[in-house]
């Protein structure tokens, strides 16, 4: 038996679902002397689920382990199998884009360490750890169904492979993750904001380029090849604004040369704030602080009391004497779609425009500002 090679200092949760892959893991962590706790999930799919639970909890008693147990809904079949499909329609999203071919020993998901130090072992060698050293365990009847993929694929082709074989599939494996990493390295992630940027790459490159775009808003969300193609064709139209919904609450954003990917569409925001007097307002949607002085921002004592809300279609400012539509504004300012929906304005008592900040892509308030969008 190997050395798991972890931190004796740390306790560690397994994850652990009966099977002899976590149990001989669970006999691993414990011979060795790490710290750990386990934990299962009862789905109440299989009739024998809740006997392996049991037989969990059974045998962690006996080795003084401490174990979670995540008890789901009895017969959740509608739930669960909407649930099923949703992670496997991920899982071949994923294999669009993949940042690792394989499995990854060390990973982070959702801001968790994972660790897998089983990977090398074979599930032959994990099954006679276990029968080695009685531990108990048991095999899920669905992993003999080769009507599911994965199955189908383990027991059709991979059971099949010589250990030369399979030597050469592991180091293949290898070359695609180190071709890979070549790829991810290459990228500017610092420009995959910039249109520009993103049209002088090549397909592959874009393909990567765009999924880290993704998963800055959703860890496990990826872009199918359609996506793609639909994006690189806003990528390359002549509209300076473009905004649609890619799947799943994820938009598309295009404006001025720059893109995002937003979680859901952002709704139109009414906001209304009165000072009777020169004072501050710390909002959310703006932080304004005039204790001191506003005529930079064209409040007079007279002014008061103020209303800041947001635009309207139809509001104005005066420059040189003339009305300017501010929404006009906003088209020479080159202001994000979405920002115009939510950027303020201040009115003196009579309703009047007084001022509304400009706006700069590149603007950091200092210690000084008195008034900025946030």
């Amino acid at each position: 038996m190997k050395e798991l090679n972890l931190d004796k200092n740390k306790k560690y949760l397994l994850a652990c679902s009966f099977g002899p892959d976590s149990m001989a893991l669970f006999n691993m962590l414990k011979k060795q002397g790490y710290q750990f706790d386990a934990a299962i999930v009862n789905y109440h799919i299989r009739p024998e689920s809740t006997n392996e639970v049991n037989g969990l909890l059974e045998y962690a008693a006996k080795n003084n382990v401490k174990v979670f147990v995540k008890e789901c809904d009895k017969n959740p079949v509608g739930k669960t199998e909407a649930k099923c499909r949703e992670i496997y329609i991920i899982q071949k999203q994923r294999q669009n884009c993949p940042i690792y071919f394989g499995i990854q020993e060390k990973t982070m998901i959702k801001g968790m360490n994972v660790i897998r130090p089983l990977l090398s072992y074979s599930k032959k060698e994990l099954e006679g750890i276990c029968l080695k050293n009685n531990v108990p365990f048991a095999v899920d009847k669905t992993n003999f169904d080769t009507s599911i993929l994965r199955n189908k694929i383990r027991h059709e082709q991979i059971a099949k492979l010589t250990e030369k074989e399979r030597d050469n599939l592991l180091k293949e494996i290898d070359e695609k993750n180190a071709e890979l990493q070549c790829v991810l390295k290459s990228i500017d992630y610092g420009q995959i904001h910039s249109v520009k940027y993103l049209l002088s790459l090549d397909d592959l490159s874009l393909k990567y380029a765009l999924n880290h775009l993704v998963r800055e808003v959703r860890e496990n969300q990826y872009l199918s090849k359609e996506n793609v193609g639909e994006i690189l064709k806003a990528l390359k139209s002549s509209k300076p604004n473009i905004f649609f919904k890619i799947k799943h609450f994820l938009f598309f954003v295009k404006e001025y040369g720059f893109v995002d990917i937003v979680p859901e569409e952002l709704p139109l925001i009414e906001y209304s704030f009165i000072l009777d007097k020169p004072g501050l307002l710390d909002t959310p949607y703006f932080y304004l602080d005039f204790t001191k002085d506003s005529s930079n921002r064209n409040v007079q004592s007279f002014d008061y009391p103020i209303q800041i809300r947001n635009t309207k279609i139809d509001d104005y400012v005066l420059i040189n004497g003339y009305k300017v539509l501010v929404r006009r504004l906003f088209i020479d300012w080159k202001m994000p779609l979405r920002l115009r929906r939510r950027w303020p304005i201040i009115l003196n008592a009579n309703g009047d425009s007084l001022y509304v900040p400009r706006y700069q892509k590149s603007f950091v308030p200092t210690k000084e500002t008195n008034f900025y969008v946030k």
